[in-house]
């Protein structure tokens, strides 16, 4: 815009026109004093903190001094006591508890059992109350049982199916529980026993009751429930039931 200004003849420029042409500024002596007096208090400043940087590691090392004569002081006046030691184990020899057997109680037999002394213990597998409730239990489903005759000679093949299903899984853990005379791990679970072999052979008979109705050979299942029903004598018999 100015080398278009000054390219035009002189009578055409602004000021030619009656507008006036530009004058330089001058600064008054008040503008002249401000960048001064920022200029001084900035090295006041400065000043100052170097001051302080150079007090600062006096007073942290007096600090520092201070705090570790009394760490010291404190270690020598009450030293910790004998039974905060630390202990170890190693397979049970030693005295850390934290080692697995050594969490064993000191009267348990067995050196491998986390558990109490069985002589202690709540539980007991031959309460006769525990005994009792599985055989309530039992005699619901020998109930249910005698339901099959009738479902067997009208074909129901789906009611049979469903009956077993649904009794076949709570009988067992219930026959097995009074069989073993306890829980798994606590009552005789050895199925060579005389009172096992009778419980098994009414397992078998009862699921092949089922089988044969699935298969809709009905002749078969009605062959297959009488000695169902005998061995579950058997079985009631071994027991004492």
């Amino acid at each position: 815009l100015a080398q278009v200004l000054l390219a035009q003849p002189p009578e055409r420029r602004p000021h030619a026109r009656g507008l006036p042409a530009s004058r330089p500024i001058a600064m008054s002596p008040r503008a002249k004093v401000l960048p001064a007096c920022l200029a001084a208090a900035g090295l006041l400043g400065a000043a100052h903190l170097a001051q302080q940087a150079f007090v600062a590691p006096k007073l942290r090392g007096e600090v520092a001094a201070a705090l570790a004569a009394a760490v010291l002081a404190g270690a020598i006046v009450a030293p910790g006591p004998a039974e905060a030691s630390l202990k170890y184990s190693v397979f049970g020899f030693g005295e850390g508890v934290s080692d697995v057997y050594n969490q064993i109680d000191a009267d348990q037999p067995n050196p491998y059992n986390v558990f109490s002394n069985p002589k202690d213990k709540m539980y007991v597998q031959d309460n006769p109350e525990y005994i009792a409730k599985k055989k309530i239990a039992c005699d619901e489903s020998f109930k249910r049982l005698q339901e099959l005759p009738p479902l067997i000679k009208t074909r129901q093949a789906e009611n049979v199916k469903s009956l077993l299903t649904l009794q076949l899984g709570s009988l067992r853990s219930n026959m097995e529980y009074i069989t073993a005379n306890g829980s798994p791990g606590y009552g005789d679970y050895d199925q060579s026993g005389p009172k096992w072999v009778k419980a098994n052979k009414f397992f078998q008979k009862i699921v092949d009751v089922k089988v044969a109705a699935e298969s809709k050979t009905f002749d078969l299942a009605a062959d297959e429930y009488p000695k169902a029903m005998a061995a579950l004598a058997e079985w009631k018999a071994a027991v004492k039931y």
